[in-house]
């Protein structure tokens, strides 16, 4: 059976099911699909996501921001730090008169409320299914599903994370460059209250983070070598404290106990092209970031905004609204791009001369408001910069 849609939406997890939920609101009278890999109950995602501030307030805007996720710990005050150099930062949600400067949410509990207001959406929801084929037709791409319908689609978006098959079918290969490190997931309890802090310490192997989370715990992201990190899983515990409390400081207070998770590789991947005849690719499935700054979902979310902001419901695949997002997009990534690489460059760098810039540059940032709200709006993920 062939049915006719205005859009065809492939993936229903974290970016595609938001997706669908901001094209309805912006296009209450377009029909929408929604093509779910999954069938029934989401599955259960231990991570968890630092949210900018601009993705909670997409969220809340759209009816997603309840149940658990009102649980979710707001970052109120951010320290960042060089190990191997004097000089920090630090920055303040009450110094720019807001409420937060990001949110860490359990991506499991986000999963769940984006389902749950999937499921009272007026569009149509299929799980249990996948794209099997795509072929072009004059004004719409014509999917074959595995459970044998025909969808024709004006527009073809794709939601599926960063190993989409359907990306795939459309013929858009991945650019990749592998880092030489690895990240090391964990759960770490202070001694005391975190009250609401976020650190980031640049040492020479890469990046760590530490995100609050609860009111004594954080979720912790170290950048390492590969070998440090089986070092480090196989330490016993009293070892992995001390590890963790050494290359943190004092900063953070005494660390009680940490709980390794997992290690997983890390990696830019870039689609080559990320739209193209009535089809476009959006989040992961376009865009695989290194974790410093934390900005991989977020940058998903303002694929979505600018999506919606760009195709008309006149002919939601044409190539004109097309080649507008795409123009948009493709300065942000270079803008994301180039942050978190740079970052990850300048801050492994251990030349005499880098690591003064770099403590001449954080002590800069310390003294002068006006240097660090740029950098601050952005990673928050607003459009302007004051």
């Amino acid at each position: 059976m062939r049915r006719n849609v205005d859009i065809a939406i492939a993936g229903g997890g974290l970016t595609g099911c938001l997706t669908a939920l901001v094209l309805q609101r912006k296009f209450p009278s377009a029909k929408i699909v929604l093509l779910d890999q999954q069938q029934g109950l989401a599955q259960q995602d231990p991570r968890g996501l630092a949210l900018a501030l601009r993705t909670q307030q997409v969220l809340a805007e759209h009816g997603v921001w309840q149940g658990d996720l009102l649980k979710s710990p707001a970052i109120q005050h951010i320290h960042v730090s060089d190990a191997n150099s004097p000089g920090t930062t630090t920055m303040h949600a009450s110094k720019e008169g807001l409420p937060a400067l990001g949110y860490v949410a359990m991506a499991g509990a986000l999963q769940q409320e984006l389902s749950n207001r999937c499921a009272e959406a007026a569009f149509e929801h299929l799980q249990g299914v996948q794209v099997a084929s795509i072929n072009a037709e004059n004004s719409a791409l014509v999917l074959g599903l595995s459970d044998e319908q025909q969808i024709a689609a004006k527009l073809v978006i794709v939601a599926e994370g960063s190993n989409s098959a359907t990306r795939a079918k459309l013929g858009i290969a991945m650019q990749q460059q592998t880092y030489p490190q690895v990240a090391v997931a964990a759960k770490v309890r202070f001694a005391k209250q975190h009250q609401n802090w976020a650190y980031e310490r640049f040492t020479a192997e890469g990046p760590a983070a530490l995100l609050p989370q609860g009111t004594q715990e954080a979720a912790l992201v170290w950048c390492m070598h590969p070998e440090n990190a089986q070092q480090l899983q196989t330490a016993n515990a009293a070892a992995q404290v001390r590890a963790v409390q050494d290359i943190f400081g004092a900063a953070p207070g005494r660390i009680a106990e940490v709980d390794y998770q997992a290690t997983f590789p890390l990696q830019l991947a870039m689609a080559e092209r990320f739209i193209g005849y009535r089809a476009v690719v959006l989040g992961n499935a376009c865009h695989t970031l290194h974790p410093v700054a934390g900005q991989g979902y977020n940058l998903g979310v303002r694929d979505i905004l600018d999506l919606a902001a760009n195709i008309k419901a006149n002919d939601f695949g044409a190539a004109e609204g097309l080649n507008r997002y795409q123009a948009l997009r493709e300065r942000d990534y270079a803008e994301i791009v180039g942050l978190t690489h740079g970052l990850v460059a300048v801050f492994s760098n251990q030349e005499p001369l880098w690591r003064n810039l770099r403590s001449k540059g954080l002590y800069a940032l310390r003294a002068c408001s006006g240097l660090k709200k740029p950098l601050m709006r952005k990673a928050m993920g607003f459009r302007s910069l004051w």
